[in-house]
């Protein structure tokens, strides 16, 4: 979590317009905050299971309804409809849900008593339908911290932007957080954890959520050490800088390596100091570059932390380790666990 988020100006008078005490970090208490509010809204519903009802007790008792399209014609259905019913906002939604936005929250002006005063369009077109289940928690995120009725003229989820809006980073934080609730994945994490017990709960709790989003959700969720590493090739930040400032001059541009370009740690691991740092270098004899190489498609080993080196030379302790490996669409995924 970024220490320059924790400080944002935007963050604490949020913290403040919930009516949370001030703190060090005001994004603790906001997810204490949606927890005891969700934690509320399920104890109406003793019989919820699975992650997919949680989401759905959740967007009822937040008063919203989701309007999931998955076509050009779907969208246009959509839009004609409430544009009936008279909710002016809808009229630019073709042109609102560009590539970069993958959701939009608004608040019904003219619905009858019995519907519900929030609407949230789901854009599930294409390849965005693998973010669905993420994009639904996301407007829902939005509505879990909504402080004042007039600041929501409509919302919008947005991936793949290199700078997002602080309230929307916190968002993100929270749909990670609840998409993947740990009352309910903990009890079926059970043992060493594996590609294919991951697979399963998956499939157990909520079949719509993307492969990716369970990955890293359920690893979150692990009651014993895990890092979920995914690698691909590219440069260090310093050589990413100088190649965006052009200071490079007429030195050969450099070239990019497999890097630990995103690292996801759980709590257990956080406790035990166990890590690897992102845009780490991964060993040449690591079972992830080989992987990488196509020397294997998938497998399982044990390696030594002290393998990995960072950038200043530097090498991790020695620990033995047990790492899986396999081949995703556009990178080597890898869970590291202590042996």
């Amino acid at each position: 979590m970024s220490p320059a988020l924790k400080r944002n100006y935007k963050i604490h008078s949020l913290a403040s317009d919930l009516g949370l005490k001030p703190s060090g970090d005001p994004i603790r208490d906001i997810l204490r905050y949606c927890e005891k509010r969700v934690r509320r809204f399920l104890r109406d519903f003793p019989e919820c299971s699975t992650l997919s009802q949680v989401l759905d007790v959740t967007a009822s008792k937040l008063g919203t309804k989701f309007e999931e399209v998955h076509s050009d014609e779907q969208l246009a259905e959509v839009r004609a409809r409430y544009l009936r019913q008279n909710e002016k906002a809808f009229v630019n939604l073709q042109d609102e849900l560009s590539s970069h936005v993958f959701g939009m929250t608004f608040k019904r002006l003219n619905r009858k008593d019995w519907e519900l005063p929030y609407v949230s369009v789901i854009d599930a077109r294409g390849e965005k339908k693998h973010r669905s289940y993420y994009t639904k928690w996301h407007e829902l995120g939005h509505l879990l911290i909504l402080t004042d009725q007039m600041r929501l003229a409509f919302r919008r989820t947005h991936f793949g932007l290199d700078h997002k809006d602080p309230e929307e980073q916190l968002v993100d934080i929270i749909a990670g957080e609840f998409g993947f609730l740990q009352d309910l994945v903990r009890p079926l994490a059970k043992g060493a954890v594996s590609f294919e017990k991951i697979e399963a709960i998956r499939l157990q709790l909520c079949p719509e959520a993307s492969q990716q989003s369970s990955l890293i959700g359920i690893v979150k969720a692990w009651p014993t050490p895990c890092l979920l590493v995914q690698a691909q090739l590219a440069l260090r930040r310093g050589e990413r800088r100088e190649l965006a400032q052009g200071t490079l001059g007429f030195q050969l541009p450099p070239e990019e390596v497999l890097r630990a370009t995103q690292v996801t740690s759980n709590d257990a691991a956080r406790r035990e100091n166990f890590a690897i740092f992102p845009n780490m270098r991964v060993p040449e004899r690591s079972l992830i570059s080989r992987v990488h190489r196509g020397d294997e498609l998938e497998g399982k080993t044990v390696e030594d932390l002290s393998w990995w080196e960072s950038s200043d030379g530097s090498h991790l302790s020695s620990s033995k380790v047990i790492v899986q490996a396999r081949r995703g669409w556009d990178a080597v995924q890898a869970l590291i666990t202590p042996r």
